[in-house]
């Protein structure tokens, strides 16, 4: 008790001050008293209290019932009855307005102190649960998705947010009583799983095809879960997100990349035919004109065409970069493939990657493990052994390519990653550093000049997983 406040209403003086004292002596407050039930409405409009003690028969023209009823039009006060009457008629009245108690004269101390402890405490706990509900109805109404609650046993629409209205053209009076399998458009039946699956605990993800009201088939994501009573999925809430327009946009954005890819296929290859012609006839000129003094300048023009040539090639790898969605690689499997297109001769490859480790990234990753392989075989010199392991960084891992060749001088350890830069087409390492970053995979180099280079690629938090065989082969940064 922390002095909440009681209005009394009250015909009898007598009980009015009993029940004055009694509540004043266990720490409670009376805001006021009253023998008329009109009264009883204009104290709680201009004071309200925390709580009223109401009888039934009052004097004036209405009656406690009467008066809850109009108290409740505007307010949420509890109400307790303390009455001599209790008959049926009398107590079904008294129902309509939702008491939080009704005592019959005369009453026990102890059990109307409990009764109004209990009131107050159960309309804290109300008041609570009502403006939760109000917070989540805000959120279903206004969001932006639709959301239909479906009952599990009849698999009808029992309610509908305003968004879900808005995708299926239907009115909430419409839905309401339709079954969820009336809207889903099945062809030949088959629900492909989704029918039964939202209504099971583990509930369902996916997309499927809605028939709106004007015949219109829309594509959504469904996402549903079950809200149980007593233990048993009782109604499963579903969540419909249109995505027909961005399937639309993706369908004419594969379409306007075929184009392009037809479009530059054919110019890469117009392009490299005439590489071919101008080379050809390069070479018959310079056999035609023995000169000594021109064999420089015919070497420099050989080289501008191969150069262009291998940048011709290298639009046809970089336009690859981002068409297929990430998924998990198997770096031990991915380095392995990557190994096997690179001329290695006597330099050694430890692949220290364990089995079932895997990165999430572009399906061209294996370009960038052939490349810093590549790049350690060509500018390496004295290499003789290349390392890939794994190590814990963070919450996240390093994959690391390192080697005992000659490295890479400090001031040109970022100047690698930019395009251009480099002895041969300097679009390998950039390429590389391009593929990672799709699913946000960094790279560096951290060597030491003179004693070999090293790449560290560092894969978020989220993106490395082991699909088998557990961590083995793993160490961490911070035990090194």
């Amino acid at each position: 008790m922390t002095g909440e406040s009681i209005l009394l209403v009250e015909d009898e003086g007598i009980i009015v001050l009993q029940l004055k004292e009694l509540l004043e002596q266990n720490g409670y407050r009376v805001s006021g008293t009253t023998a008329y039930g009109e009264d009883a409405v204009v104290i709680v409009e201009k004071d309200p209290p925390d709580l009223i003690c109401m009888d039934i028969e009052l004097m004036g023209k209405i009656d406690g019932i009467e008066a809850a009823r109009k108290i409740h039009e505007h307010t949420n006060i509890p109400i307790i009855y303390l009455t001599a009457y209790s008959d049926s008629l009398r107590l079904n009245r008294a129902k309509e307005t939702v008491p939080y108690s009704y005592i019959v004269k005369p009453f026990n101390e102890r059990e109307l102190l409990a009764a109004i402890d209990m009131a107050l405490y159960r309309h804290k706990v109300d008041q609570q649960l009502r403006e939760s509900e109000q917070r989540y109805r805000a959120i279903v109404d206004n969001a932006a998705e639709g959301i239909l609650l479906v009952s599990c046993a009849t698999r009808t629409i029992l309610e509908a947010n305003p968004a879900s209205i808005r995708l299926l053209g239907y009115t909430a009076g419409e839905l309401s009583g339709m079954t969820v399998d009336t809207l889903v458009a099945t062809p030949g039946g088959n629900t492909g799983g989704w029918g039964e699956c939202i209504f099971t605990p583990q509930g369902w993800s996916g997309e499927v095809q809605v028939m709106c009201r004007d015949g219109f088939l829309r594509d959504v994501e469904l996402t549903s879960r079950i809200i149980p009573r007593e233990g048993a999925p009782a109604l499963s809430c579903i969540m419909a997100h249109d995505v027909t327009d961005r399937k639309r946009a993706e369908v004419a954005l594969r379409e306007a990349l075929r184009k392009l890819n037809l479009l530059s296929g054919i110019t890469r290859h117009d392009i490299l035919n005439q590489l071919l012609t101008l080379t050809g006839f390069l070479s018959i000129l310079e056999q035609k004109q023995p000169n000594p003094t021109l064999r420089e300048y015919f070497q420099k023009i050989n080289t501008s065409a191969q150069r262009i040539s291998a940048m011709i090639r290298f639009t046809k790898e970089y336009e690859e970069i981002g068409v297929h969605a990430p998924a998990w690689q198997d770096t031990h499997t991915v380095v392995g493939t990557a190994v096997k297109t690179a001329s290695l001769g006597k330099v050694m490859v430890n692949n220290n990657l364990p089995a079932g480790s895997e990165v999430f990234a572009d399906p061209l990753i294996v370009k960038v493990f052939y490349n810093l392989v590549d790049n350690a075989l060509r500018y390496g010199k004295k290499i003789t052994t290349i390392r890939f392991s794994v190590q814990e960084s963070g919450d996240g891992h390093l994959i690391v390519c390192d080697d005992d060749g000659e490295g890479i001088p400090a001031e040109e350890k970022e100047k690698i990653f930019n395009r251009g830069f480099g002895k041969n087409t300097g679009m390998g390492l950039a390429l590389s550093r391009e593929i990672l970053s799709i699913t946000g995979i960094t790279i560096r180099e951290t060597g030491t000049f003179g004693s070999g280079a090293r790449f560290e690629m560092l894969v978020p938090a989220g993106s490395f997983r082991y699909a088998s065989g557990g961590m083995n082969g793993i160490t961490s940064l911070s035990s090194r």
